[in-house]
């Protein structure tokens, strides 16, 4: 009985029963008003009532049978033969990038007041991945939750690359939502977390709130499931056969892995990446991080680099005003340059237009600790930590930075072991100055040597350069690194 009510509801059965009710009632009420003014005959109130009760029936086999879509009428139940005829009336055309669909999630907590909690969930995520710069969002419409069960074109019928399911269980006041990402195209399942929640009487929004934050960071910012994923896929494809999107996802290996091979490469893909489509602004804004370091690492340099950087990340402000991405790739640009109160307004701007991507989140916290707002930027770094657990390494390199700030170089060194991907020259001079400082001579030996395999020539003088570049607006903590690098470098 439980399950044909729930294919009544599914069916939409019952709404067309109540709206056929009040369709009726309406109905009789005019037929009365107007039978008495017109002065029909008694049969004409029989006629009408006849008619009504005869469609009635009618009606709900009618709704029973098909349903109504945004590709007109079709039949509501359809077996596995029909599912690649359903895949061609459905399928649409998204822009190139990464594509996801938002599917209802399921309440598993046989507690009808719950459904609405589920819906308003649904929502809430697909609403903040819609705000997500790069990623393509569409609702899963009419196809139901179980037919992600049944058929594996629900992604082409969508056009859509990756669903997101999940279900939402409610007992007394212990909340469990469980979410997971599965490739369409190959339905392997990508991601998966469950969020345990206790709920107080006034703890409701705050909580869905904290599970749909962490869901659209883990999945929807650049250091997320999908593009990690894209990126990939695509780093070592040819860039002479890549679109301006698989051009950018091809840019994003070098923020993993910071060398001057990856560098290169990322420049390369972005400049086709606009020269293919002039009006992506997203791979202009890139390419002012890629041109900032040609300063800031010494990678690839080409002259002129911090001005092409500030020219083309107002390029890309230019063609997306509103894009937070944009905002705070140019806040970066301003902070390399040195210009404070610049980057203080665009990182501020960005934060204004989302202040729930974790890679806006722990950028612009990273710098604005350097700027000399530590504990503001710090305090955005631990939120964007809470967002998204797969950041990347160097947020525990700023937050070492900031201990190393307040004098605590034990708490420095514990930040800066936490990290997984150490070789690139920044984090090896912390490295070497953190342990110095904390009397480890052997390993900050170590990584001496490390940097010598990168960076044959570091110096005393190549060390207070790199600061210089990074900590504009930081003497203290330079001269703190200093003071550790003394007697392990040469000068």
């Amino acid at each position: 009985m439980t399950n044909f009510w729930a294919e009544l509801l599914r069916r939409k059965v019952v709404r067309v029963a109540i709206a056929y009710a009040i369709g009726a009632w309406v109905l009789l009420q005019i037929g009365d008003t107007l039978i008495g003014l017109l002065s029909l005959p008694g049969w004409a109130g029989q006629l009408l009532v006849g008619v009504i009760a005869v469609g009635f029936p009618i009606a709900l086999i009618l709704s029973w049978l098909y349903d109504w879509t945004p590709m007109g009428v079709r039949r509501a139940d359809r077996n596995a033969d029909d599912e690649s005829t359903v895949a061609h009336e459905a399928a649409v055309t998204l822009p190139p990038g990464p594509s996801i669909a938002v599917m209802p999630f399921k309440n598993l907590s046989g507690d009808a007041d719950q459904e609405l909690f589920a819906q308003s969930m649904t929502n809430d995520i697909l609403t903040g991945l819609t705000q997500s710069s790069s990623l393509r969002v569409v609702a899963s419409g009419s196809i139901q939750p179980e037919d992600v069960m049944k058929s594996a074109n629900v992604g082409k019928a969508l056009g859509v690359r990756y669903l997101l399911q999940g279900t939402v269980n409610k007992s007394g006041d212990q909340l469990r939502v469980t979410a997971q990402l599965t490739d369409a195209s190959s339905n392997v399942q990508m991601w998966s977390d469950t969020y345990d929640k206790q709920l107080t009487a006034t703890s409701l929004f705050d909580v869905q709130d904290d599970i749909r934050q962490q869901i659209v960071a883990t999945l929807g910012d650049f250091h997320g499931v999908i593009f990690s994923s894209e990126t990939e896929k695509n780093v070592h494809r040819s860039t002479k056969i890549l679109d301006a999107y698989e051009c950018l996802s091809v840019a994003l290996a070098y923020d993993k892995y910071l060398t001057e091979e990856y560098h290169l490469r990322a420049r390369k893909s972005l400049e086709r990446a606009v020269k293919i489509d002039p009006q992506f602004d997203q791979a202009w804004a890139h390419l002012s991080w890629i041109y900032t370091d040609e300063v800031v690492f010494g990678y690839n340099p080409l002259p002129n680099s911090m001005q092409r950087a500030l020219g083309v990340a107002k390029r890309a402000i230019e063609i997306a005003p509103n894009s937070y991405h944009d905002h705070w790739l140019l806040s970066r640009v301003y902070y390399f340059r040195g210009e404070k109160e610049l980057f203080l307004a665009e990182s501020q701007k960005a934060l204004s237009l989302n202040s729930n991507d974790g890679t806006t989140l722990g950028l612009v916290g990273g710098y604005t600790a350097l700027s000399g707002e530590w504990e503001r930027g710090v305090a955005l770094l631990r939120k964007a930590q809470i967002l998204n657990p797969r950041h990347p390494d160097y947020y525990f390199l700023f937050l070492s930075a900031a201990e190393l700030h307040h004098g605590d170089d034990k708490a420095a060194l514990e930040q800066l072991l936490k990290m997984t991907f150490i070789e690139w020259p920044l984090a090896l001079l912390f490295l070497m100055a953190a342990n110095a400082l904390t009397d480890n001579a052997a390993d900050a030996s170590r990584y001496r040597e490390m940097l010598n395999r990168i960076q044959p020539d570091a110096t005393l003088t190549f060390a207070d350069e790199h600061f210089r570049n990074w900590f504009p607006f930081a003497k203290e903590l330079r001269k703190t690194l200093m003071r550790g690098l003394q007697g392990i470098l040469p000068a």
